[in-house]
């Protein structure tokens, strides 16, 4: 008797709207251009995922200063880091290791950490560049009350951006701890839940730069 292979065919349509929803070859996350949600396919099931939009000049503001901007997708997490000197918990522990001497506003410092990886198709390089220069930052982004027109496809789901997590971490800190064994020894690093966030870049010779953060990558 002959194997029998039952294909089944999963539509990509937006389970609110029924509209067809944007794919490309690598993307993993998709968008509905007419609602403006995002879908994951687990197994059969389209699952509904959260973004959030930061504030910027495309969407917020007067009509006549918006301009057109690059929206770069980035995973987020809270999360906890080990050391030999202890747990890194908090935002304040986290700039001490890192060594960096940024002003935080009254309340924050108590705050658990955030690490960015971008979710979008880049080389390596880029990826840890971007996650860690947005992590060491550690910028406090307002919520944005539009939708962007247009967002760079998602390629990297969140278990893929989980595993660049403690690299990413790792390249914030001091040059001397990275080749300090008894240091990379006890270095771990635990992310809390992820969630999805688009901020606004402007192109400038050939890079992409933000401007509320003055950074560019």
């Amino acid at each position: 008797m002959a194997d029998r292979h039952d294909l089944r065919v999963i539509p990509l349509r937006c389970p609110d709207c029924g509209d067809g929803l944007v794919a490309g070859g690598d993307d993993v996350i998709f968008p509905c251009r007419r609602c403006g949600t995002f879908r994951e396919l687990d197994g059969e099931e389209l699952i509904w995922r959260e973004i959030t939009h930061a504030a910027g000049p495309d969407l917020d503001g007067p009509h006549e200063t918006m301009r057109v901007m690059t929206r770069l997708p980035f995973w987020v997490f809270p999360f906890r880091a080990a050391t030999p000197a202890g747990e890194v918990a908090t935002l304040r522990d986290y700039l001490l290791l890192a060594g960096s001497v940024m002003k935080l506003t009254p309340g924050r410092e108590e705050k658990p950490p955030l690490l960015f990886v971008p979710a979008f198709a880049a080389k390596t390089a880029f990826v840890l560049r971007a996650g860690r220069l947005l992590t060491l930052r550690a910028p406090a982004f307002s919520r944005s009350s539009g939708t962007p027109g247009r967002l760079v496809p998602i390629v990297f789901r969140e278990a893929d951006a989980r595993a660049l997590a403690e690299a990413v971490v790792l390249a914030t800190v001091a040059a001397e701890r990275r080749v300090n064994q008894r240091f990379l020894d006890a270095f771990a690093v635990r992310c809390g839940a992820g969630r999805l966030l688009s901020i606004p870049f402007d192109g400038r010779e050939g890079r992409l730069y933000q401007p509320d953060l003055d950074l560019e990558i």
